[in-house]
């Protein structure tokens, strides 16, 4: 009878006699094969198990990164905001002060229009005092003439506008 051989499991090649007490040596062939004997390859349901479990870490780093890159979004967010808001509350503030400034400025040129005009009617009305003064001093003079001359009174002063000296 042939020895018999194991088979499945095992990861080594026994050869076993079927209870014959000579023994029959091994062939070349056999020996061959005993020496480049490859385990059989790992389970094929364990690899997938080893594919998920990476794929799952995998995926885990990413949904990770995904939540850190929007937890960094919305501080992004948070800050820009916040600067808009200071930025406008600064525009704000420099459109009132801009105000303010052309407001000042314009008080003065006002103050200094009204000065100046102010001088200008006043030294107009001064002219018109001037001349009417002149001309009630003339005309003064007229009536004052008119009454001498009506009182028929010579007086010195008379006598000198008679003659026009």
């Amino acid at each position: 009878m042939l020895p018999e051989t194991t088979t499945g499991s095992d990861r080594t090649m026994l050869t076993t006699t079927s209870g014959q007490p000579d023994e029959r040596r091994l062939s070349s062939v056999d020996l061959f094969c005993m020496q480049t004997y490859q385990p059989a390859a790992r389970d094929p349901l364990r690899r997938v198990r080893a594919v998920a479990f990476a794929l799952g870490l995998v995926c885990l780093v990413l949904l990770a990164s995904l939540g850190f890159a929007v937890s960094r979004v919305n501080a992004m967010e948070r800050e820009r905001d916040a600067l808009v808001q200071a930025l406008g509350k600064e525009r704000a503030v420099q459109a009132r002060t801009g105000r303010a400034a052309r407001d000042v400025e314009m008080a003065a040129a006002n103050l200094a229009l009204e000065t100046t005009v102010r001088r200008d009617i006043v030294d107009e009305r001064m002219l018109a005092q001037e001349r009417r003064s002149a001309e009630l001093a003339r005309l003064a003079e007229q009536v004052e003439r008119e009454k001498l001359v009506r009182a028929d009174c010579v007086t010195p002063r008379s006598i000198l506008a008679a003659s026009n000296l």
